[in-house]
């Protein structure tokens, strides 16, 4: 059985993919608190207010495939998904990764933590290549 924390906390989920593929880094920040923070392999702990605008400047286009989305049993302001994102940095290279952001809410239903989880391997050889010859 699904609870009402839970159906809340996956519709949050749907609305950040949603907003996160559209680009619209002002409708993303929406779902999270004044002071949610993002966790990235990339940035580190930053403020959720500096790291989406940051990542659309850094995005010529992207596109976002959800695989699974991922409930707690135990804290249900707490979840998972794991998605696929296509992204195109704005020199146009192109590279793609398997995520997961595993979400914290609070109880209102908006984001106080997200962390993301991916092998910043291909990334890291994609923005290399994407700088400026020394």
């Amino acid at each position: 059985m699904v609870s009402t924390a839970q159906t809340q906390t996956r519709r949050t989920i749907d609305r950040y993919l949603r907003l996160l593929a559209a680009g619209d880094a002002a409708g993303v920040l929406e779902l999270f608190t004044d002071d949610g923070v993002v966790r990235s392999p990339m940035n580190g702990e930053i403020p959720a207010r500096e790291f989406y605008p940051e990542l659309a400047a850094t995005t010529a286009r992207s596109e976002i495939t959800p695989v699974d989305v991922y409930l707690s049993t135990e804290q249900p302001n707490c979840a998972a998904v794991r998605f696929r994102y296509d992204w195109r940095l704005p020199d146009d290279t192109a590279t793609a990764f398997d995520c997961v952001d595993m979400l914290t809410l609070d109880e209102t239903g908006r984001i106080t933590e997200l962390r993301i989880v991916y092998d910043t391997h291909p990334l890291r050889m994609a923005w290399q290549a994407s700088l400026p010859a020394p």
